[in-house]
């Protein structure tokens, strides 16, 4: 069985889309979150976070790994940014509304920075890395608010961790 309903590649930046079409019936939903198609890099651990409403996650990324991220349950705003120095891209913002009632798959490459905010009561946000986590020390962490970045976040009063509260500016990374 395939889900999926529309591929889109951004040649220039890397990013892949992918929107879902979710077989329905009366027991719920069903959908693939990842298919070995060729379009990605190899992944190496999955991940997942749980959030409740107005959590927001990140802006964090590194030079090395790239991520495929879903969202399970809920409704999420994802932010995804180009912090590749060398990329005529550099700065440019992606948003996307992810939702287990609208599913997508975003792939964020390596070099980007991404954050995302659980926009329902609560939210499971699932990603696959390309690359082992080895903590927070190893990756950047931008202020959710940046003005070089300028998010039109859908909450002015998150939910934050103290690592998100402490982040850099934009303009101090390059990746």
């Amino acid at each position: 069985m395939k889900f999926t309903k529309k591929i889109i590649q951004h040649e220039a930046s890397g990013i892949i889309e992918v929107d879902l079409d979710p077989f329905y019936d009366s027991r719920g939903q069903i959908w693939s979150v990842y298919q070995d198609s060729g379009l990605f890099p190899r992944f190496v651990e999955d991940k997942i976070t749980i959030s409740s409403r107005n959590v927001l996650r990140g802006f964090h990324g590194d030079s090395d790994t790239g991520k495929l991220i879903a969202c399970l349950k809920g409704k999420i705003q994802l932010v995804v940014v180009d912090a590749r120095a060398a990329s005529n891209l550099y700065g440019e913002t992606r948003e996307y509304l992810i939702s287990d009632k609208n599913p997508k798959l975003v792939y964020v490459p390596p070099g980007f920075i991404n954050a995302h905010l659980c926009l329902s009561k609560d939210c499971i946000f699932y990603y696959k890395w390309t690359k082992e986590y080895t903590g927070p020390e190893k990756q950047v962490t931008i202020r959710w608010n940046d003005p070089d970045i300028a998010a039109n976040w859908k909450t002015s009063n998150p939910v934050l961790s103290q690592r998100d509260t402490q982040g850099t500016s934009f303009k101090l990374v390059k990746l």
